[in-house]
């Protein structure tokens, strides 16, 4: 049974998704590098290239879909400030690690999105395939990114009371 079953819902889950990419994301990597300096900056750089190249194909079904491009966060979606002052290089990654699943998620409800409302939304036949295609590409991304994360987490767990 497709999770999206109407147009609307998918266009507003597209403008949260390039705004999750294209800023959010971004901030969080590079607070993540202001704090954590030398440690881990490959992992980081790795997720902050990905998330451009995210941004830019969510950018692209924008374009496609005559969808407006979000200039500021999209309703639902908050003003993050992150402050990963004094936390572990664990937390951090932590925090990191649900945006990416986050994401894995919403690109896997997207690819089930029923196949009459892609079409409706990209008319062209090619584009409804290939909108799949970018989907499967972005689940298989996301993934990689949460065990990036979680190799940086190793054993670590938050303790709460």
């Amino acid at each position: 049974m497709p999770i999206i079953n109407n147009k609307i819902t998918l266009e507003k889950l597209l403008q949260k998704m390039y705004w999750i990419e294209s800023e959010m994301e971004q901030l969080v990597t590079w607070e993540g590098r202001i704090e954590l300096m030398n440690e881990n900056i490959e992992a980081l750089e790795i997720l902050s290239h990905d998330s451009d190249k995210h941004g830019e194909i969510v950018k692209k079904w924008l374009i496609k879909g005559n969808i407006r491009v979000p200039e500021q966060a999209p309703s639902g979606l908050p003003k993050h400030i992150f402050d990963f002052n004094g936390l572990a290089n664990e937390e951090i990654f932590n925090t990191i690690m649900k945006y990416e699943i986050l994401a894995m998620n919403v690109y896997k409800d997207m690819k089930k999105t029923d196949m009459e409302i892609i079409t409706e939304l990209f008319p062209d036949e090619n584009d409804s395939m290939d909108f799949i295609k970018d989907m499967d590409k972005l689940i298989k991304d996301e993934e990689k990114h949460a065990n990036i994360c979680k190799k940086q987490i190793g054993g670590f767990a938050k303790i709460m009371y």
